[in-house]
């Protein structure tokens, strides 16, 4: 069952004992499932705590929804964090996130971002192999972002290391490609051992960088309970966007 399905199951009232198991497993083993479970959880309890006529009945609307037991077989169609949105921004106001139109996103994310340096590769005139990973790095650290995706892109499979996600998402961003930045710095969260905390970081920097507020607290949260990654930075950019 995916997290999200399982969190639809949690909010519905509608685990299984063995589901309620694997819950509990996911809580305390998966970082990224328990901070989606605690935004969805707080996020829910701040809504029903609030007076607004309008924000209630919409919430009704919701809860209503949400209580309906789909056979197991089938994919939820209500979706919890969409369903929440739509509520928080009708009460902007109150839950404060009026503070969210004055941000100045690309102020943050110029004054946060520093591109992540060389690290893999020693680069050397005496190199006698002008290697596709040689010719990535010396593409990268020259600013040539585009060559740098292609020759990363390029290394056979049987010569692949754990960094080639991470730097080709860094060359995604550089190049202002936020979704596939992303979609690569997620990859490397997923299935890598190298530059995780790294990734967690850049992804809230792609958020800010899509002006998504809540996705980015979301990864510094994950960074701040995990890692030791820039944690002074993480835990003011955090204080500015709340």
């Amino acid at each position: 069952m995916t997290n999200e399905d399982l969190l639809y199951r949690y909010f519905s009232n509608s685990l299984t004992e063995n589901e309620l198991i694997d819950f509990n497993k996911r809580i305390e083993t998966d970082a990224e499932f328990k901070a989606d479970f605690e935004f969805e959880n707080n996020l829910k309890q701040a809504i029903k705590q609030n007076n607004t006529t309008e924000l209630k009945e919409k919430l009704k609307v919701f809860e209503a929804e949400i209580s309906v037991k789909e056979p197991r077989t089938t994919k939820p169609q209500f979706n919890w964090r969409i369903a929440a949105s739509i509520v928080l921004f009708i009460g902007a106001g109150w839950f404060g996130y009026n503070a969210l139109f004055g941000v100045d996103y690309n102020n943050i994310y110029n004054a946060n971002f520093n591109n992540y340096p060389n690290t893999e590769f020693t680069i050397t005139r005496s190199d006698t192999v002008d290697s596709y990973e040689r010719k990535a790095f010396v593409a990268y650290e020259a600013q040539d972002y585009d060559n740098a995706i292609l020759n990363f892109n390029t290394i056979p499979v049987a010569e692949q290391k754990g960094y080639q996600d991470f730097y080709v998402a860094l060359s995604y961003l550089n190049n202002n490609d936020s979704e596939k930045a992303k979609d690569l710095f997620k990859k490397t969260v997923a299935y890598n051992k190298m530059f995780v905390a790294e990734s967690h970081w850049y992804l809230a920097l792609v958020a800010i960088k899509q002006k998504d507020k809540i996705a980015a607290i979301k990864q510094l949260r994950i960074l701040l309970e995990n890692f030791d990654y820039n944690k002074s930075k993480a835990e003011v950019l955090l204080k500015e966007l709340h």
